[in-house]
């Protein structure tokens, strides 16, 4: 059986929003080879592409996760309206034809999906768009569409938006030519538009403790040693629990005191690390950082580590004494 495609690619204006799409038929132009006189069937009924995350939607501020995206076609035929009588053998063939091929309206064809999210948002949609393929009414895509995102370290606890903005095609209408009901044969001019569906999705970025040096007293002198304070803020929204401070000093620093146990803090609350550090003689004055690695408990009883804290000290010139002495 052959069968003759004339394809027209037409914009619809779209209504956005989370449920589905909406078109408005009067913004279609007919082509030229589309005689309306000819059609038996004007079908009612369109796609509509529905999309949920696969898997958890909840995040850790400063993750990097990709998001699994399936999509599945709930297109329904809403009803029709018979506008021509077909009379003969071959126009009752031409019109039960066109009738079967109506039902290809509520089909999606040639899927793309992109991701956008709000302006200033933390999080960053690090994917390109993707083909996704046709969904038949009724199924769910092949594959999952995979955007790969990152969320900025600095974001706050809370729901944030996601926008997967679809664009396809799907059959507007099917018209029925040169049919033979004896041979079973005809030839169809199919009149396709094109659809855009705008769906929000959230994802959830998790309540955690979140850590930031917010002071250092205490100095140190080439060949000297001292005890020195960090101060360490909770910033985030959770308490963190036995929270141990691993410190880690480079060259010319030096301790020997690797770890200082802080017990609790609270949201919002400080505690303060006392570690003893030691300048080589042949340090330069000048300020150092010492890597800090904060390792504590979550609530739910699991183990954390943060990245690496820097805690500023300074190495000054040594005193008129000290020259003369040696480290007091």
């Amino acid at each position: 059986m052959k069968e003759v495609i004339i394809i027209s690619l037409l914009l619809i204006a779209m209504i956005s929003c989370a449920e589905g799409a909406s078109n408005s038929p009067d913004n279609y132009n007919i082509p030229q080879s589309f005689d309306l006189g000819k059609n038996y069937y004007t079908v009612n009924g369109s796609p509509d592409l529905n999309a949920n995350i696969i898997g958890s939607n909840d995040f850790d501020r400063g993750q990097t996760a990709t998001l699994n995206i399936n999509l599945m076609n709930k297109g329904k035929l809403l009803g029709f309206k018979n506008d021509k009588t077909p009379y003969d053998s071959d126009e009752i063939y031409a019109a039960q034809t066109e009738m079967k091929l109506e039902s290809s309206i509520v089909d999606a064809t040639n899927v793309v999906a992109s991701l956008s999210t709000d302006p200033g948002s933390p999080i960053e949609v690090k994917s390109v768009s993707q083909e996704i393929g046709s969904i038949k009414s009724g199924e769910n895509s092949l594959t999952p569409a995979k955007f790969d995102i990152k969320i900025d370290k600095k974001a706050k606890a809370g729901e944030y938006n996601l926008y997967l903005n679809l664009s396809y095609d799907y059959q507007k209408n099917v018209q029925i030519m040169n049919p033979d009901v004896t041979a079973q044969t005809y030839d169809a001019n199919r009149w396709y538009g094109i659809m855009d569906q705008n769906l929000t999705l959230k994802i959830k970025v998790n309540d955690q403790a979140d850590f930031e040096i917010v002071n250092t007293t205490g100095s140190l002198s080439p060949g000297g040693e001292n005890m020195i304070d960090i101060t360490i803020k909770n910033t985030g929204e959770e308490e963190a629990k036995n929270v141990k401070a691993i410190i880690n000093p480079a060259d010319p620093l030096s301790t020997t005191d690797s770890a200082a146990f802080l017990s609790t803090i609270a949201p919002g609350s400080t505690a303060v690390a006392k570690i003893k550090i030691k300048a080589d003689s042949e340090a330069v004055p000048k300020e150092y950082g010492i890597d800090t690695v904060l390792k504590y408990e979550t609530p739910e009883g699991d183990i954390k580590y943060t990245a690496i804290l820097q805690a500023p000290v300074e190495v000054k010139e040594a005193g008129f004494f000290e020259k003369l002495f040696g480290w007091i």
